[in-house]
Formats: structure tokens, sequence, C-alpha cells
């Protein structure tokens, strides 16, 4: 028994599906099953399939006569054997550690449900998106209320940016509507909710969620598929907040429930202006020319693979990735700094250093140690013990873990003698100029 299975429908994917596939079987979460459904794929998505099988023993293919999404999700439903289930669609990909991250929220929260932020893709650009704006542990009436504001937003409706219990599911019998075509996965997600009690929301962006020119989605989405739907999940939408509140409750919001027939969907869109916009593949990619036998190239993948890490800390905080760099650093340190020190430790600009050291002393994260006004005006700074260490640790953890994956004890411990002795090696030859 695996910890996660993870769903793909495919329906004519081989132009998209390795990057997909290859993003999950990328995750620095191991523990996993990738169950690949074709639906009646009249390309080659089969064959590409089959042979990822053949590569990796967690994938399980499943080839099958055209029957529809919900039938494709239902059929995998069944043979999932993970304790969660995630939802990925062939024409998008994941971050490489969406599925620990989701698993981690679900494990220390003790949730039934984990909701995230995502990536919106759209001519190579990725803007940030998420309609919960702070993260942490909320009751299921919470959610309820707080999906009233935007309820048409995909953040909501959709499966791929959420992680879900096997044993809800089977239990309360929770499947896809095979009887309908839009908004099938609004709907598993109601009749989901109705079972859980608390939900974490993760402020980490899980999913990269690619808007396809032409596909299936983009051709139906016009004005009367979309009364079609609305009218369709209005139903569903308006049940769940029946059974959940009592009758006082569900009046009070009734006419704003009803609303849902007349909002739109705020987090579809990806405008080139704002500040969460950013070209795709910098939050991603490494290097292009594969060659990182050099040193300095090893170094700089390094990191950048602990950039990435530390990333994740700064996202699920509303902190900027500078700013964690800075708290990892003094927290390792143990001992005070002054903003020129960390400047160069972390290879910080001064001034940036300076905006993120002063930040993160409002927030309480550092305190001014000392301020020696006749040496310069030299101010140090200390790192405050909090919650902060916990992920911090657990930052370093993950790091080390893709470091040293496949590798024995004695190939870290060699590793490490060898790494101490170049290190001498160039530092005797700096002290002896």
């Amino acid at each position: 028994m695996c910890k996660v299975s993870i769903i793909v429908p495919v329906y004519n994917g081989e132009k998209v599906l390795n990057r997909c596939v290859d993003s999950i079987l990328a995750q620095d979460y191991k523990d996993i099953e990738i169950i690949l459904v074709d639906d009646g794929s009249k390309d080659n998505s089969f064959q590409i399939i089959s042979e990822y099988a053949k590569n990796d023993s967690r994938v399980v293919p499943i080839h099958k006569k055209n029957s529809g999404v919900s039938s494709t999700r239902n059929i995998a439903l069944s043979l999932a054997k993970g304790k969660y289930i995630q939802f990925v669609d062939a024409d998008d990909f994941l971050p490489f550690d969406s599925t620990k991250l989701l698993v981690r929220a679900m494990e220390e929260d003790d949730s039934d449900m984990v909701i995230a932020d995502f990536y919106r893709v759209v001519n190579e650009k990725a803007s940030k998106k998420g309609s919960i704006k702070k993260g942490g542990v909320i009751t299921r009436n919470e959610y309820a209320d707080k999906m009233l504001l935007t309820p048409a937003d995909f953040y909501y409706g959709v499966l791929w940016n959420k992680l879900y219990k096997k044993e809800i599911i089977d239990t309360y019998h929770v499947q896809m509507d095979e009887n309908i075509s839009f908004s099938e996965d609004a709907i598993f997600n109601l009749q989901y909710l109705v079972h859980v009690n608390t939900i974490s929301v993760l402020k980490n962006p899980v999913y990269y969620y690619v808007k396809t020119e032409g596909s299936l989605v983009a051709q139906n989405l016009n004005i009367e598929n979309a009364v079609k739907m609305k009218t369709t999940v209005i139903k569903y939408y308006n049940d769940f907040y029946k059974q959940i509140m009592d009758e006082e409750e569900y009046e009070a919001r009734k006419p704003i429930i009803y609303g849902f027939l007349v909002s739109v969907s705020t987090d579809a869109m990806s405008l080139p202006f704002v500040d969460d916009v950013k070209k795709l593949g910098t939050e991603e990619k490494l290097y292009e020319n594969g060659n990182i036998a050099h040193e300095l190239q090893f170094d700089r993948l390094s990191d950048i693979v602990f950039d990435r890490i530390l990333d994740a800390v700064a996202q699920a905080n509303s902190l900027e990735l500078n700013d964690v760099r800075i708290l990892y650093y003094m927290y390792k340190k143990k001992d005070k700094c002054t903003m020129e020190e960390v400047s160069d430790a972390c290879g910080i600009n001064g001034a940036s250093a300076a905006l993120s050291m002063a930040k993160l002393t409002a927030m309480s994260y550092l305190k001014i140690a000392d301020f020696r006004i006749f040496e310069g005006d030299k101010v140090s700074y200390q790192y405050i013990p909090s919650a902060m260490d916990e992920q911090l640790d657990k930052a370093e953890e993950d790091y080390r873990s893709i470091c040293y994956d496949g590798l024995s004890i004695e190939d870290v411990a060699a590793y490490a003698r060898i790494r101490k002795q170049i290190f001498a090696n160039m530092k005797k030859t700096i002290l002896s100029k």
C-alpha cells in the first residue's frame, strides 16, 4: 500500500503527457502510485503510458474505451491503493514538492482535506493564484463562508489543488457524476466537503494549470454552456449549504448562495502586468545544457535546489525568499550578526538585506541585540526562536533527502570527508596569498 495515489485521466495527450508524468515522477515525495488511465485515445498516449510503466513500478497503466473524464476518474478511484488521493490533468504539471507539501499539511494538521494555491500558466507566463489569503486550519463552515465570496473560482471548484482522504471517499461513496459533463469536479468537492471537519489551507502553489488553446475546456466554455453549467451546479451548491448549516444560518446566506449564478472566476485570469506574474521556468528551471560536472555548476545547482525548498517556507509564511535565507543563516549561526555579515553570507545586496532585516524585526522573527553608536553605528541582530525553527529544520531535512537519495551512510560520510578536504585546500590556498 502506498501513501498517495495520483490519478491522471488521459485523452489524446501525446503532446503534453511526458511533461506531466515526468513532473510527477520527479516529486521528492516517493511513496506514490501514478494511475494513468487512457480514455480510448486515438493517438499514441497509451504507448507512452506503457513505456513509463515498464521503467517505473509506481506507474499503473490502464486502457479503456472512451467514456468521458468522470468515468475515467471513477475507475481510477476504485483501483487506488493510497491513503490519500491527488488529481492531476494531463495538460498540466507539478512543482517538485507538490505531493510532499500536501501530505505534510494533511498529517501535521490532522485535517480531512488540503486546499492550496496554484500557478496559472498562459503563454509561458506563470501567475500565482489563491482565493484564501491566510494559511492554516479552518473548519468546514469557515471554508463554506469563504467560498461564498468567490464561489466560481477554480480554487474551490477544481480537483487538482487539493488532497483527499481515500477513507472518506470510500465510506460515503463520493464519486464523479458520470451523467453530467460540466463542473463534475465542483460537485465532487461539494459532496466530499459534507463529510469533513477541518481543512488545511496551504499558501504554497502546488500545481501548474496550463490554459491550452483549442482544448475541450476552452471550446466548451461559451455563454450558453456556462449558464447550463451553473444551473446544474446550483442544486448541489444549495444542498451543500442546507446540509451543513442550521435553518437560520442558511436563510441569512441564501441571497449570497444564489449569487453563484452571476459570479465569475477571478483566478482564471493571468494578467501580464501584475506583480505575481513571472516567466514560466524561473521558479523551476535549473540548467539548459545538462552539464553539471564542473564544481561551480554543482554548487550553483545546490543553491538553486535549496532556494526552491526555502521558497516553499517563504510562501507558507507570506515572506520573500531573501527573508527566509536570512532566517535560515541566523538560525543556524545561533549568535548575533551584523547586517553586513548577513548580506555577505546570504549573497544579498546590502540594501535588500537591510530591508529584509527591518521587516523581520518588525515581525518579531529577529531582535536588535546590540547597537554601538560609537563603532560606526554597528547594529547586531539575533534570531528569535519560534515555530519557524521546525520549518527551517524540515527545509534542511528535505534538502538532504534530495541530495543523498540513493546513497548509503558510508557514501554520505565519504562525501562529507571529501568536501571538507576540498574546502580546507581552497582555504589554505587563499590564506597563503
